[in-house]
């Protein structure tokens, strides 16, 4: 009896991981059309998609924690548990847009790569850098705009962020049960 219990408790009952992974994968998916649209439209400097793109983060964040703590854990979730599922929803974010980047990067248009090389460079040379500077300088910096590069720095910098983000928005959304209700 009390495995048919469990069981339809698991059904009814989505994991935690499951949960975040549904809310990353439809934050990723938003990510990867705003990234395709800065890659398209070149706009990677633009001030408005990088914040934009936090402040959407945040309401992912906020929002799947909400729905968690009130729906998978009956309006309970602590600090801590708070942070964790967070964090899960910017890692499963991270890792889908990422992907998708690194995908068009490498394998159908590296121009939004070309373009800011070139801009890079041209800003050195207009602060009159020095050839060896500019050189030595840009050498690193095609590394880290290689395709792999933006993949790696985009999982972490998404990673980073939700962090912050879970660590402000869980002291919000917590809500511990009370200790003495349990004694």
């Amino acid at each position: 009896m009390t495995d048919v219990t469990n069981n339809d408790m698991n059904n009814q009952q989505p994991s935690k991981m499951k949960s975040a992974l549904n809310y990353g994968a439809i934050m990723g998916l938003v990510f990867l059309v705003i990234n395709f649209c800065s890659f398209l439209f070149e706009l990677g400097e633009n001030k408005v998609f990088s914040y934009g793109s936090i402040v959407l983060l945040a309401v992912a964040i906020g929002f799947g924690i909400k729905k968690y703590r009130d729906e998978q854990c009956n309006g309970f979730i602590t600090y801590g548990g708070a942070v964790g599922y967070g964090i899960l929803i910017a890692i499963f974010s991270a890792i889908i847009s990422s992907f998708g980047s690194y995908i068009y990067l490498a394998f159908i248009d590296d121009s939004f790569i070309q373009l800011t090389l070139e801009r890079t460079e041209m800003g050195m040379i207009e602060q009159g850098q020095t050839e060896e500077v500019i050189e030595m300088a840009m050498s690193w910096t095609r590394k880290m705009l290689s395709p792999i590069g933006i993949f790696i720095s985009g999982i972490v910098g998404t990673t980073f962020m939700g962090l912050i983000i879970s660590l402000i928005a869980s002291a919000f959304l917590k809500n511990d049960p009370d200790s003495f209700e349990n004694a």
